[in-house]
């Protein structure tokens, strides 16, 4: 059984993931029920989805048993009506989860944390054992941002969070970060990494003959790009501060291509400086991001100086998978520099240093040789490490050893 809110129709990492984590769960011979919400009417959803439209409350997804609760939207849109949708939400999983035959395991994606919750309450009646994939750490990442402020909540988030620190049955997380976070809480069950996969098996025109490279305005240029949200959360006023230092170099364009609350921020800073070498550029669908990051010849990753350590962008995957050279604006001691500097596919530097970020994006443009090195790298290490079949297969392992008891002493290497 896998408790988790997004799913297809929906379209999110979380229901990319967790659908494609059935989809090969199901081909290794295994019955699977999924528990998810319906879409919300604000919700991004993909029209030609099967399921789009029907509003039914179970249905079989390439047979995969799919039942839906109510997503409770209207609670969101009320003064205080946030804890009590948390709570009427885990109360509806585990009911929904009640009238199911009983798993092998159960399987729970957090966030929200209340999946944990719902998670624990099934795997007790219904005798099973639990594994909780921990996406993002909460309530810490609330805390620490300002999202949750009252302390009635806190205590609450809390305390359900020590809950499901004490009965999970093991842990799943995509950094070592996060796996260091959960052994100085105190953890005493097993902690496994295993990265968020990408398509490692698709191939993009590349280079100049991307689509992308007939615009007349990126034509035989040396494409410096980032494609993702545009927040504070990104620090993305480096990237201006660099163009601009780097405007005599006639050739380079920097391409910045999504949405968000900093854009118009950044696009102020552009006029401001008179920066030209700088493009803005909408969100992509998913064909369209992966042809851009092929026309590209350096991609850029960012987080700003407050983001945890643990952040890893579920982007530094895609940009590898497409055999291309990182740039990464992110602390040094984070997981994303760690992972770059393992891989050797790239530069990293600090938030803030300008210097440092043009010299690496010269560095590349004037080598070619070490463009196409760390690209064979990331290339390599994505299929090594982030595709689809590897990162599943260490899910199905962890599962059935979890269904039988088993305490993991031969699966070491994902620890």
């Amino acid at each position: 059984m896998i408790l988790v809110v997004s799913y297809p129709p929906i379209i999110d990492s979380a229901a990319r993931l967790y659908s494609e984590l059935s989809e090969s769960l199901r081909e290794m011979g295994h019955r699977v029920t999924v528990i998810s919400e319906y879409p919300a009417e604000d919700s991004p959803v993909d029209k030609g989805h099967e399921y789009y439209g029907t509003q039914v409350s179970g249905s079989d997804s390439n047979g995969i048993n799919v039942l839906r609760v109510s997503p409770l939207s209207i609670l969101s849109r009320i003064p205080g009506g946030k804890p009590i949708r948390f709570l009427l939400s885990c109360i509806l999983f585990t009911v929904k989860g009640m009238f199911t035959n009983s798993p092998d395991v159960i399987l729970v994606y957090s966030p929200p944390l209340y999946m944990g919750i719902a998670g624990y309450i099934l795997s007790k009646t219904k005798k099973s054992r639990f594994v909780f994939n921990m996406q993002d750490i909460h309530p810490k990442v609330l805390f620490d941002s300002g999202a949750v402020r009252n302390q009635l909540f806190k205590r609450i988030l809390s305390r359900m969070e020590d809950i499901c620190y004490r009965k999970a049955y093991a842990f799943i997380v995509y950094s070592s970060g996060n796996r260091g976070y959960l052994l100085k809480r105190g953890v005493d069950r097993e902690v496994f990494i295993i990265p968020n996969w990408v398509d490692t098996t698709a191939r993009a025109l590349s280079g100049h003959g991307n689509a992308f490279r007939h615009d007349k305005l990126i034509a035989n240029k040396f494409v410096v790009s980032y494609a993702g949200t545009m927040q504070a959360a990104q620090g993305l006023e480096i990237v201006v501060e660099a163009a601009d230092a780097l405007k005599e170099y006639n050739d380079i364009i920097f391409l910045l291509a999504g949405e968000g609350s900093s854009k118009s921020a950044l696009n102020s800073l552009i006029n401001e400086r008179n920066v030209t070498n700088v493009l803005l550029r909408p969100v992509m669908p998913k064909d369209r991001y992966i042809q851009f990051l092929y026309a590209s010849d350096v991609c850029l990753i960012a987080l700003s100086s407050d983001i945890p350590l643990q952040t890893v962008p579920g982007k530094l995957a895609d940009i590898m998978a497409c055999g291309r050279p990182v740039i990464a604006v992110v602390n040094q001691l984070g997981d994303a520099a760690s992972i770059i500097r393992e891989a050797g596919c790239g530069f990293s530097v600090n938030p803030g240093d300008t210097e440092a970020f043009s010299q690496a994006v010269l560095q590349l443009r004037n080598d070619e040789g070490l463009r196409k090195k760390m690209g064979d790298k990331a290339r390599l290490f994505a299929e090594q490490n982030f595709s689809r079949a590897v990162c599943t297969k260490r899910y199905e392992e962890v599962l059935c050893h979890a269904a039988r008891g088993d305490r993991f002493q031969q699966y070491n290497g994902m620890r």
